[in-house]
C-alpha cells in the first residue's frame, strides 16, 4: 500500500498537463496599451467611414432623381401626352399639390400625367393620375436647379416642353456635390463639379 502511494505521488509530480498554482490574465499595462491602439485606429477610420456614408448617400439621392426624370419621359413616350415632375413639400405624406414657392427639390417631388398647369390627383381614371412621389431627402441635402424651376414638363415625344434649367446642384452638408445635366433631349447624367454639361 506505501509502495502505491509512493508511486502516485511520484505521477503527479511528473505530469506535464497538471494546471499551474497561478493563472496568467492580462496585466494593466497591455490593458491599457491595447485600449490606446484601439482609440487611434478609431480616430483615424471614423472620419473616413463618415465621408464614405456621406457620398454613398449623395449618390443614392442623385441616382433616385434621375430614375425620376427617365420615368417622367418613358411614361410622356408611352403615354404620347405630357408628363410632369415637380417639386412638392410632403410627397410621402401624401401631399398631392405642386409647389412653387421655393427652388430647392430636397423636400420631395411627384411626377403625373399632365402639364405643370394641371393639378395631380390620385383618383382612379383621373386624367392627370400621380404616378410616383419622392420624400423629402435627409436632413443637410440640398437639390438646387440652376435657374428656377420647379416643374419639368415632357412631351409625346420625350423632349422637355419648355427649355429646361440646364443642371440641378445636389449636395450634402456643403461638402460633396454633383451635378445632374439635361440635354436638349431631356436626357439626364450626373457629373462631377467643375465638368461641362
Amino acid at each position: 500500500m506505501q509502495r502505491n502511494a509512493e508511486t502516485a505521488l511520484s505521477f503527479e509530480k511528473n505530469n506535464k498537463y497538471t494546471m499551474p498554482d497561478i493563472s496568467k490574465g492580462f496585466t494593466l499595462l497591455e490593458l491599457i496599451t491595447t485600449i490606446a491602439v484601439v482609440a487611434i485606429l478609431a480616430a483615424v477610420g471614423m472620419p473616413a467611414m463618415g465621408n464614405f456614408i456621406s457620398q454613398n448617400r449623395l449618390s443614392g439621392n442623385v441616382n433616385e432623381f434621375i430614375a425620376a426624370t427617365m420615368l417622367t419621359r418613358s411614361e410622356a413616350i408611352q403615354r404620347a401626352g405630357a408628363v410632369t415632375i415637380c417639386r412638392s413639400v410632403g410627397a410621402e405624406t401624401g401631399s398631392n399639390v405642386c409647389d412653387t414657392s421655393g427652388s430647392d427639390w430636397k423636400d420631395g417631388w411627384l411626377v403625373y400625367v399632365g402639364t405643370a398647369s394641371d393639378t395631380p390627383t390620385t383618383a382612379a381614371g383621373s386624367a392627370h393620375l400621380i404616378l410616383a412621389r419622392q420624400g423629402a431627402f435627409t436632413s443637410g441635402t440640398s437639390l438646387v436647379p440652376a435657374s428656377t424651376a420647379t416643374s419639368i414638363t415632357y412631351n409625346a415625344m420625350g423632349a422637355p416642353i419648355a427649355a429646361p434649367p440646364g443642371y440641378f446642384t445636389f449636395a450634402f452638408n456643403t461638402k460633396f456635390s454633383r451635378l445632374v445635366c439635361f440635354d436638349p433631349s431631356g436626357r439626364t447624367r450626373a457629373i462631377k463639379p467643375g465638368d461641362a454639361c
